[in-house]
């Protein structure tokens, strides 16, 4: 049969040793003791049977509707904080479609910030994974004119690698100048930054994107600008 000592003052189930109430907190008052605590066993009523299974029925039932009200609470401090989170995130204009299909995207405009989009999440979510990948979240924008988040450029293949780790198919898209002349200074360039006609393809000497698999590249016009996209998958390895 089941048995448990329960306390006569706040009704939680303690510990007994040698007769005494081992110290406990109040439920409701987390920060003090319960006045039971280091007294004898006879501050303490014994439950039994079918009054114990009742006993633990309404615990979980008060436990769950305590976890209700936080969840409650904390959805409301987060929409304080950041009213916009739960906003749908759709593909930006510039983002071209792959066979019919969006995929997880990094693009590189020909000055500041890469753009990011992640298909199939908010706005929240999309900040919060993408922020799991950065070293520090100071540099993540919302980019309005885009409508998706923006990081600092440094972290555009580091990001890309990160992303393709959790997802088959990545799209990376790059800004270029279809007249500029690829040089050596872009054939041994190490930072990801490529403008010219090369299309990053022999951008480092292509070292950027050891590991990865092309499927497919093609080139769009927004706007009157050039731009360059990859598709990638990972190799067998998931390296």
């Amino acid at each position: 049969m089941n048995t448990a000592p329960i306390c006569g003052y706040c009704r939680q189930i303690v510990e007994l040793r040698s007769g005494i109430v081992i110290p406990h907190w109040r439920e409701d008052f987390s920060s003090s003791l319960c006045p039971a605590s280091y007294r004898e066993s006879t501050r303490v009523r014994w439950l039994r049977g079918e009054e114990f299974e009742r006993y633990q029925l309404e615990r979980a039932a008060k436990a769950n509707r305590r976890r209700q009200q936080l969840r409650a609470t904390h959805d409301v401090a987060r929409r304080a904080m950041n009213p916009y989170d739960d906003d749908p995130v759709p593909a930006p204009e510039l983002l071209p479609m792959h066979e019919g299909r969006r995929y997880v995207a990094v693009m590189l405009p020909g000055s500041g910030p890469a753009d990011v989009w992640l298909p199939g999440k908010n706005r929240g979510e999309q900040r919060r994974f993408i922020g799991r990948f950065l070293p520090s979240t100071h540099g993540l924008r919302w980019n309005e004119k885009r409508g998706c988040w923006s990081v600092p450029t440094r972290h555009f293949l580091e990001l890309a690698r990160h992303l393709l780790r959790y997802n088959q198919v990545i799209m990376l898209g790059r800004e270029f100048n279809p007249f500029e002349k690829c040089n050596g200074a872009c054939r041994h360039a190490t930072r990801p930054d490529c403008q010219c006609s090369c299309r990053a393809k022999y951008h480092g000497k292509g070292k950027w994107k050891a590991g990865w698999i092309e499927v497919n590249e093609f080139d769009t016009d927004y706007h009157g600008d050039s731009w360059h996209w990859t598709v990638f998958t990972r190799n067998t390895d998931g390296r």
